[in-house]
């Protein structure tokens, strides 16, 4: 259904409404009737402001479609199930998902959609949605006005690709007129991000590195959310990622920078994706074995594609599946960054 479609279904359905409301007000049986039917459509319309303006959602979505990471695990905990959602490509199942979304993806029921070079517009259309749910995303305008024309989309609210997990949920909630329930998950979240820090004390104030490390090396800026999980978590940031974060004039959610620059991020723990090298590799490289890091045991180097995704796509699911399979890591490393 498009667009406007929809705006035209809402717009009948409301007149229709009224000359049933008008014409039974003495009626126990359609009373009860316009009570179930305020109910259906509880918390909408609602409007949800983006960085490329304003959505509007006129009724509670049944047909969603999610772009970019993190949206459909939301919709899953919120108890809905997208008819459309990205293919991953990176750490996935035999299915085609994530890790954490193996037990709810239902392939007769949601199509994985190739979003990895472009998108496949006409086949998110031919799904036919109510609404699509990309808030953590990085498409331009030009993208935003074509998914647009298909139905209502919830873009990022700022910049790309750093919309906190917490804005993720409430977005989504709110387009599902499911906000209370949304707010619940996070809740729930932080209740157990605040038990790991209380349980962890060796990661208070320890200063941290995120970065991906091998032909190219990149470093996570403080507004990406892998990063901000771990601040939820007692770490703080390297100086040397602070003082990179000065030069973000473009508020990107990470930034290249040459090897013979890599000491400038060293920490006390160094968290270093080395998928295309290997930690053997990376460990025994002359450059990256210098760091302060590697020398005393801070460095968790990562080479798991699914516990990478775990730790990058922050989400209300992916965060539960994770934690067990990265906080002995990371543990170690801080621990071992007293010596």
């Amino acid at each position: 259904m498009s667009w406007s479609r929809t705006k035209v279904v809402s717009a009948v359905t409301a007149v229709l409404l009224a000359t049933t409301t008008l014409a039974a007000c003495g009626s126990d049986g359609d009373k009860q009737a316009e009570s179930s039917a305020g109910t259906a459509s509880s918390g909408f319309p609602v409007t949800l402001k983006n960085t490329f303006g304003d959505t509007t959602i006129t009724k509670k979505p049944e047909r969603i479609v999610t772009l970019g990471w993190n949206a459909q695990d939301v919709v899953y905990a919120l108890g809905e199930t997208p008819v459309g959602m990205p293919k991953v490509t990176y750490g996935p199942t035999a299915d085609g998902v994530t890790a954490w979304d193996a037990d709810k993806f239902d392939k007769s029921k949601t199509t994985l959609l190739d979003t990895g070079d472009k998108y496949p517009f006409e086949k998110i259309a031919a799904l036919k949605p109510d609404v699509i749910l990309a808030p953590y995303e990085g498409f331009d305008e030009a993208t935003y006005k074509t998914l647009s024309g298909i139905a209502p989309t919830v873009a990022y609210p700022g910049a790309p690709w750093q919309t906190t997990w917490q804005d993720q949920t409430l977005l989504v909630g709110e387009a599902l007129g499911k906000k209370a329930d949304a707010e619940k998950l996070i809740t729930g979240i932080q209740d157990k991000i605040k038990q790991v820090a209380a349980e962890h004390p060796e990661f208070k104030d320890k200063t941290i590195t995120v970065g991906s490390f091998g032909a190219e090396n990149y470093v996570y800026m403080p507004g990406d959310p892998r990063v901000q999980i771990l601040n939820e978590m007692g770490f703080k940031n390297a100086p040397g990622v602070e003082a990179l974060e000065k030069t973000n004039t473009k508020k990107e959610f990470s930034l290249t920078i040459s090897k013979e620059k890599v000491a400038d991020v060293d920490a006390d723990v160094l968290v270093a994706y080395v998928d295309g090298i290997g930690t053997q590799k990376f460990l025994a490289d002359p450059v990256y074995s210098s760091l302060k890091a590697v020398k005393s045991g801070g460095v968790y180097a990562m080479q798991d594609q699914q516990v990478i995704s775990g730790m990058s796509a922050v989400s209300v699911l992916s965060v539960p599946w994770v934690l067990d399979k990265v906080l002995p890591g990371l543990s170690k490393a801080a621990s071992a960054s007293k010596n």
